[in-house]
């Protein structure tokens, strides 16, 4: 073998021992790289966890505040009186809108949160409230031998007022109840035979049409006030060939919803109490000697409407009236 070989063979082992080095290096690299994308992906699997456990602690907590607010309340019973203006044979049109309309304002806030050791006193007058909250301090005899506690407007949250208007009509009728697997021409004709009878407050119909997915027929007649002699009887027998039924008869009601308002309510007759914490008393007793201190004139007071102490736990109240 000639030196020009030796020297041949020696610099490919030259470059072998480089590539073995370089190849080590990458490989060295590589776990290096491994090792810190198995550290990231635990430290991520970490997070996840973490917020996981949040999501379930809000969760939760959403659970709990819903239903902390949940509120089963009806609305106040009201006088309604529907007043109709008369017309003559002469000037009423039969094109003239002649439907039984009704609006009315409603008017939806949040709950108050009464929190413990407070209180919630509503007076009968504005101004006794007005007189309760300048002075601002006062001390409850009979409540640990003499408790300061402090006056102020309840805060309440946005309150939501709007309009409900409803459309009565008094040409036509919703008609349910109604049996299936008959043709919708055929129902249809069976259900103007029905509703045109004179016996039943019927009279000469304009229009039927049939919801086939809702199995209900509307029924539209000529002269207006016609569904209201209808409607003296919610149940009406239907015969179709050799099926009869009972078919429920119900007046069509246009429902719309406007004026919408958003606003922060006040409730100027209403005053909120605070520092009445760590009582020896009953919560009962309590709230009584507030009553008793607040109707006295003497300590600026006056007739109580309503009283409300909360001891220990948050209590939820609803104005129902007296939102401005």
């Amino acid at each position: 073998m000639s030196m020009d070989d030796l020297q041949t063979l020696q610099e490919e082992l030259e470059q072998l021992k480089k590539q073995c080095e370089q190849a080590a290096k990458q490989k060295t690299f590589k776990k290096i790289e491994k090792q810190k994308a198995n550290e990231k992906c635990d430290e991520l699997e970490k997070e996840l966890d973490e917020v996981e456990a949040t999501r379930k602690k809000l969760q939760d907590a959403l659970k709990e505040q819903q239903a902390r607010f949940k509120v089963n309340s009806q609305l106040p019973a009201k006088n309604i009186n529907f007043k109709e203006t008369l017309t003559t044979a002469e000037n009423r049109s039969d094109d003239e809108p002649m439907d039984i309309t009704y609006t009315c304002y409603l008017t939806s806030g949040r709950p108050f949160i009464l929190g413990a050791g407070q209180a919630l006193l509503t007076f009968e007058e504005e101004r006794v409230a007005r007189s309760v909250i300048a002075k601002k301090r006062h001390s409850l005899e009979g409540i640990d031998g003499g408790r300061n506690v402090e006056a102020l407007q309840p805060q309440l949250d946005k309150s939501v007022k709007f309009e409900v208007r409803m459309d009565i009509s008094r040409k036509k009728l919703k008609i349910s109840n109604l049996p299936e697997d008959i043709p919708e021409e055929t129902l249809k004709d069976k259900v103007e035979l029905t509703f045109y009878k004179s016996s039943i407050g019927g009279a000469e119909i304009e229009e039927v049409e049939y919801d086939r997915n809702d199995n209900t027929a509307y029924v539209t007649y000529l002269q207006n006030g016609v569904a209201q002699r209808v409607l003296k009887s919610p149940w009406h027998q239907f015969m179709a060939g050799e099926v009869t039924c009972e078919v429920e008869v119900m007046p069509c009601v246009k429902i719309e919803l406007n004026k919408l308002q958003m606003f922060f309510a006040a409730s100027p007759r209403s005053v909120l109490l605070t520092g009445i914490k760590n009582v020896d008393e009953d919560g009962d007793d309590v709230q009584d000697l507030i009553q008793i201190h607040f109707q006295k004139e003497s300590n600026g007071g006056g007739e109580v409407e309503s009283t409300e102490f909360c001891q220990d736990k948050g209590k939820t109240l609803i104005f129902e009236e007296d939102l401005k």
